[in-house]
Parts: structure tokens; sequence; C-alpha cells
């Protein structure tokens, strides 16, 4: 590593002891550093950057870190972008944005941070006033006629985590040239001079904009609910101590569950997950505590939403065995039961990320469905929707789902939302449980009907500042070097999205479809120090999965 860079990170250091004397918390950790170097050199070593949508990061001081200071560049520089946007086309921005938050510490101050900076800049800040559910949000942008919307929230991540999140005026998050003209701003503006603050375009988001939201949940689970004599499900509710706790309630209690035991522990903002470190619903120990009060209470299911409530999850107790159904798993039962309630026209449309489960493709064809494919995350899903709405053709989307538990069932909002499919799940659990049957029983047959696909996703973290580094040498290997096998498995056909002539948006993620039916797709996360492997596999004994592991052990 070159003493060039730790120059350059020792003179951003400084630069912030200085400009945060009056900060005794950031002074506090900024002395904590200065006996770290390693940790110094990662905190002040390069920027966090507005990638995919936004920014999320550790909490901490320096540019690599995410504080106030971070959070109020990325505001100004979206100012400016909204600013150029409206004198470009004021006839399309109004010069308003509505902004929320998730129960994540310091994510209020940060979204008060965030409307300040934009009222500083004459721009209409709506702020709730209120924990706050993506969903909600995203529905927020076309109520209050907003041009953007910016959610505060790491999702799923760790207690250290927050973020910051750019949805734009047809509510969901900003891609492609928007992200680009976005992030040019921010990285023209330093950290501390520059930065606009007023509170005099700050107004609070009324009680009616919430109020409307449930009540479109309502209405469009009432159009899924065909079971007048309600069974006597019991439904451990766990909001991972998160946004979802009065929605999810409210919305399964109106669907005519009335046997809803929530986890106390998670019940409660609580910024630090005392109970559950990592708040994230695909993940087997984020079901402790609900599994405890179903040990205690019984139950026929358990649903999470995470923190920011878009993703929800579902873990039962199956011949003994305690169980956490995958995204993928959750998807195929969804559609599945959602077909079976209200009959696709012709010409409706399904979508799936490339990275999600291609058996969902076999169900939807079955049932006289197009599916549409994208990129992984779920903006792109929201784009596409958009684009039919644009075309008049709105009433044609039918359901979408990505593999990391996102779900969207109606396009009035335009990104995923644990809120409506956790009723839906609830529907299709309850219809099941009047059979004899539970979601793994369900979910038997349909491999019966369709076909058997293994899916296993697992993730690879590389730390440090050096950590991207390793990540780029790791998808060069896989891009440049892996031609003929993987394991005991040949390689039939070989995907470069960042580089083959796809017709999609070029993305960085490869993959690998083998000689025996199976399939593996490498990328890094847009968001996290991790690089992401899925595999859908025919053969649950090949190797595939011990030798990818190998390579990506191998750099670390």
């Amino acid at each position: 590593m070159g003493n060039e860079i730790i120059d350059t990170a020792l003179i951003e250091y400084k630069l912030w002891l200085e400009k945060t004397k009056d900060d005794p918390y950031m002074q506090k950790e900024l002395s904590r550093l200065e006996t770290s170097g390693e940790e110094l050199l990662d905190c002040f070593g390069g920027e966090l950057s507005f990638g995919t949508s936004g920014i999320r990061g550790i909490i901490g001081p320096g540019p690599r870190r995410i504080s106030k200071y971070v959070v109020a560049r990325a505001t100004q520089g979206l100012a400016l972008y909204l600013r150029k946007r409206i004198q470009d086309s004021p006839e399309s921005f109004k010069g308003r944005v509505v902004i929320a938050c998730d129960s994540r510490r310091f994510s209020t101050q940060f979204a008060r941070e965030t409307a300040e900076v934009l009222s500083g800049n004459g721009i209409k800040a709506f702020l709730f006033p209120e924990i706050t559910p993506v969903p909600l949000l995203s529905y927020s942008i076309e109520a209050l006629d907003c041009d953007y919307g910016i959610m505060i929230t790491a999702s799923h991540n760790a207690s250290i985590f927050n973020g910051y999140k750019v949805y734009n005026r047809d509510g969901y998050q900003v891609v492609g040239e928007e992200t680009k003209g976005i992030y040019n701003e921010i990285s023209a503006l330093g950290y501390f001079d520059g930065i606009n603050r007023s509170q005099d375009n700050i107004v609070l988001v009324e009680d009616d904009v919430p109020k409307s939201f449930i009540n479109k949940i309502n209405e469009l689970t009432d159009s899924y609910n065909k079971d007048e004599d309600k069974s006597d499900i019991k439904i451990i509710y766990t909001p991972l101590n998160g946004a979802g706790r009065n929605y999810v309630k409210e919305a399964l209690k109106h669907a005519g569950f009335e046997n809803v035991i929530p986890v106390p522990a998670q019940d409660v903002y609580d910024e630090n997950f005392t109970t559950c470190k990592t708040p994230n619903p695909e993940k087997l120990s984020a079901y402790n505590e609900a599994f405890k009060v179903m040990d205690m209470e019984g139950g026929d299911i358990i649903i999470a939403s995470d923190p920011d409530s878009d993703r929800v999850g579902v873990a039962l107790v199956h011949d003994e065995t305690k169980i956490n159904l995958t995204g993928n798993q959750i998807g195929l039962l969804m559609l599945d039961y959602l077909t079976s309630v209200k009959t696709p026209r012709d010409g409706q449309v399904v979508y799936r990320s490339i990275v999600s489960t291609p058996l969902f493709d076999r169900v939807a064809e079955a049932n006289g469905l197009n599916v549409n494919l994208t990129m992984t995350g779920f903006k792109f899903i929201g784009e596409g929707i958009s684009n039919m709405i644009k075309e008049g053709k709105g009433d044609d989307y039918y359901f979408g789902f990505e593999e990391s538990n996102g779900f969207l069932i109606s396009p009035f909002i335009r990104d995923k939302d644990a809120i409506s499919s956790a009723v839906i799940i609830a529907l299709m659990a309850n219809s099941l449980k009047k059979k004899g049957k539970d979601l793994i029983d369900r979910l038997e047959e349909i491999y019966s009907n369709y076909g058997t696909l293994i899916d296993r996703a697992k993730s690879f973290t590389f730390d440090g500042y050096t950590g991207l580094e390793t990540m780029n040498s790791i998808m060069e290997y896989f891009r440049n070097e892996v031609e003929d096998h993987i394991g005991d498995l040949y390689i039939e056909d070989k995907t470069d999205y960042l580089n083959d002539d796809t017709g999609m948006i070029k993305s960085n993620i490869i993959k690998f479809e083998m000689d025996d039916g199976s399939t593996a797709l490498i990328r890094p996360s847009g968001t996290e120090p991790k690089i992401k492997v899925y595999m859908f596999l025919t053969d649950p004994t090949s190797n595939i999965d011990k030798a990818i592991t190998d390579i990506m052990e191998g750099y670390k």
C-alpha cells in the first residue's frame, strides 16, 4: 500500500478533526482512531460511493463510514441535481421530496438532517414524524406529488450499519443516468463546505397518507381473500424491532386473522437489535426469539418482516424440524397460491431477477403468464412496472419477486412490500391448513409437478480497505479463468452480463449453466463488501458448492 494513500487518509482525518470540534460524538470517535492505524485508514482511505441507488455503510467517522456529514453531503448533491432538473423541466419537477426512516441508530437524526439540507436549498421537504416502512415511503412519493423519496435505512444489516436510499418520482429506487447524475453532483462536493441548511421548508407528513396507504393494502388483500370461514390458524409475528410492527398487525387483523401473537422482545423499536444481531428474515437465526414464543404458545407459522419492512420471511416447524423458507421457495408458493385464487388473464406478466429460481418460470408459464427477467435489485422490477403503466398496460402486472425475500403483489407501489406479502402468506397458510397441509407439504407438491431445483445462496465477506480490490480480482478470475468446469460439473454455457450482448443492462454478474441443468451465478454486492453466489442444483450431492467456496477462501 503506497504512502500516498496513507498521507491522503491522514490529511482527511485531520480535516474531520478540525471541522467537527462542536460535535462531541464525532470527536470521541475520531480520538479513538488516533491509536488505530488500520481502522483509521479504513475510515478515511477513500469514500462510500453513491452506488446501488444510494449509500450504505458502517456508522462512524470519515468518508468510508456513514454519519450525518456523509448524509448531508449526499443530500446537497441530490438537491443540486434536482434544482437543475427543475430548471430544465419546470413543468415536470416541483421541488418536493419526502423523507422517511426506520428504527436504526441515528436514523431519526439522519432523516432530520436530510430535511434541513433540502430545505436549505429551497426544496420542500416532507418528513414522516414516525418510523416508516419502505412501501409507505414508495407510496407517499405519488401521494404527495414529490420528485424524489429518501429512506434512511440499512435494510436487514446488523446494527452497526445505516444507509440512505433514493427513490424517483415513480416510486422505485433511482437507476441508470439518474443515479450517475446524482453521483456526479455529490462527488464534486466536500463534506463540510457548501452544505445549505434551514428549517423553513420542512412539513411533517400528516396521518392521512399512512391511513390511505393501509386502506390500499386492505383493498388489495381483500381481493385475494376467498375464505369467508376463517380457520384458527395461529401466527407468530415479529417485525425484528423494525417499521413493520403496527402495519403488518393491522393488515393481518383486517384480513380476519385474530390469532396473531407478537414476539415481545422484538415488538419494540430497538436500534441495537438486542435479540437479533442480524435482523435478516433470510437467516434462520433471525427466528430464534419467535421459535421461543412458538414453543410456549404453539403456532402454525412465523412471519418476520425486516427493519424497514420491505422484505418478509416465513418459518415453521415441519416433521419436528425448524425450517425457514428461502425467498425462492416463498416466491414459488406465493405465485402458486395467487394463481389458485385469481386466474391470470391472457397477456399478464410476472417478474423475477436473474438470480432468482428458474423454477418460477415453469409455474408461471403453466398458468399462462409471461415471465420478464430483470437484473438483481427490485428497482429494475419497479422500472418495468412503471414502463408498463406508461404504456397503458399496468393491469397486465401480476406478481414480482426476487430471491432475497422481496415480493410485490400490486403495482400501486413500486418496491417490495412486506405488509401485503405477509397477508398473502397468512391466507396461503390458512388455506393449506384447512386441507391438512402446511407450506412444506405444498412446496413438495410443486416440486413433484414442476421438477426440483435446490437453491443455495452463499456470501463471502471481504472487509477492510483492500476488500474491494480482492473482490475485483475474484470476479476477474471467474470471468477469465473459469471456462471448462467447476468442481465435478462441466460448463455448458457462460454469460458475462458485464461484457456479453444480452440485451439487458450491463451488470457485474457471471452465470454458469452446467451440463446437468444446474446454474450458478456470481456477483459482488452493490451495498456490502461481499460476493454473493446463487446456485440452483439438480443434484444436491454435486461438489460445485465446495469448489466455489475453495476459490473464494483462497483469496482470504
